[in-house]
């Protein structure tokens, strides 16, 4: 708390923002940790961080749930009104919307603060908005944020610990020197399209110990998909393939010409578990952080000694506040229809 009054007292006045860490909070230096009591979070990923943060402080969605996420939510939460949001395809939130939330916090991306109308709206109705953007730390920099901003650095320590729990595990795992298996990431519903390089999940891919330099390619932006050859596809004859869509991942082991890869020959093909969020896929989420030790098992099984339905539970037990079963995690881990 002191901490966090010492920053409000140090607030750059020029801008009227708060610094913190790397991230800004406009409108806040009288605001209060104690005072926030609903927040509105602008895109799905920093909604599902702040729920897993502390689900109680969500005003308001961005986007209705679908029923294979809501299994593992809080009713309170996917029950709460929509307002839209800042993600894909240039969608926007009703800022009238917004506003009948009457919110303490507008948690928003850095990409909205220069934005013409939204960042000039959001300025103009003084309403403190913290901007915030994380691919590269693993949450952490997010997680610092919300411990500060919301008072409650205990829970910030506990979600941290686990994400740099996760890094340490892919750290261990490089110093092994292991063959790296070459993958294919499978979208779509025939299976040809892809992500490239500057996908964060593709990097996910990388720092699980999976090579997917033969898979190179470039994309408009980090957010778009590109189509995929199939000949290429088969040329460089992929060891692992790794399934987004579920109506590919069980027509694959019946196709003939995908039955030409050693992946598909080997049954070393997977389907990304995504209840109630990918693992491994959009929208990006905290749930990487379990991903990344999903995908050290299935790249490099039994070379961390990882028991992975142990670690859903655990998981969903710290950032979904759900305890799970064995029916549970056989839905989960597509281990049952």
């Amino acid at each position: 708390m002191f901490k966090f009054l010492l920053l409000c007292f140090l607030a750059i006045a020029a801008n009227d923002g708060l610094i913190l860490g790397k991230f800004e909070c406009q409108n806040c230096e009288n605001l209060k940790p104690e005072n926030i009591k609903k927040v509105y979070a602008s895109n799905p990923t920093l909604l599902y961080s702040l729920y897993s943060f502390d689900k109680s402080l969500i005003a308001g969605l961005v986007f209705e749930f679908w029923d294979i996420e809501k299994r593992y939510l809080d009713k309170n939460v996917y029950s709460l009104p929509v307002v839209g949001g800042f993600y894909g395809q240039g969608r926007v939130p009703n800022i009238e919307r917004v506003l009948s939330l009457k919110p303490d916090l507008i948690i928003t991306g850095q990409n909205t603060k220069d934005d013409p109308k939204y960042g000039g709206i959001f300025r103009s109705l003084k309403i403190p908005v913290l901007y915030i953007d994380d691919e590269d730390s693993f949450g952490v920099q997010v997680y610092k944020a919300f411990g500060e901003i919301f008072g409650n650095q205990k829970r910030a320590d506990e979600l941290i610990a686990y994400a740099n729990q996760s890094q340490k595990m892919a750290d261990s795992l490089a110093k092994l020197s292991l063959d790296k298996p070459s993958v294919y990431y499978a979208f779509g519903k025939g299976g040809l399209e892809t992500e490239c390089g500057s996908s964060s999940f593709i990097k996910l891919v990388d720092l699980a110990g999976g090579d997917t330099a033969k898979f190179k390619c470039k994309s408009k932006n980090k957010m778009s998909r590109v189509k995929a050859d199939f000949e290429k596809i088969l040329a460089a004859n992929p060891e692992v393939i790794l399934v987004y869509e579920k109506e590919f991942f069980e027509k694959i082991w019946s196709d003939k010409k995908w039955n030409l890869i050693n992946a598909v020959k080997n049954k070393r093909v997977y389907l990304i578990p995504r209840s109630p969020f990918s693992w491994v896929g959009k929208p990006a989420s905290f749930t990487k952080l379990l991903g990344l030790r999903w995908l050290m098992d299935v790249l490099h099984k039994d070379a961390l000694g990882l028991d992975i339905r142990r670690e859903a539970s655990e998981f969903y037990k710290l950032f979904l506040y759900a305890d799970l079963n064995k029916d549970d995690l056989d839905f989960i881990l597509n281990e049952k229809n």
